[in-house]
């Protein structure tokens, strides 16, 4: 009768053992996830600092091309980027949204 009691005891703590180990590979898992998450958005945040954005430098225009003939505008901001009409739309929409 006593071994009948011990083999239920083992067993009983094996299942939770086995329950013990799958949650601490499950909680692992998650912690692993969020480390990922936590790192890409570290890293995409730097990234934006670190390079600026190249469509902003590929419509700058290089002082190099300035000539006599085209003479460079003294008033014109030289940071300044020009946007299309889609971009000017979404940038209007969103002013009036936020100002008025």
């Amino acid at each position: 009768m006593f071994q009948i009691f011990m083999i239920i005891g083992w067993a009983v703590q094996l299942v939770i053992l086995l329950y013990l180990w799958a949650d601490i590979r499950e909680i692992g898992e998650l912690v692993r996830e969020n480390k990922r998450e936590m790192l890409r958005n570290n890293i995409g945040g730097r990234a934006s600092v670190v390079y600026p954005n190249l469509r902003e430098d590929s419509l700058r225009k290089p002082a190099a091309e300035e000539t006599p003939e085209n003479p460079a505008q003294e008033g014109k901001d030289e940071g300044a980027l020009k946007l299309n009409e889609s971009e000017e739309q979404v940038l209007r929409e969103v002013l009036s949204e936020f100002l008025g």
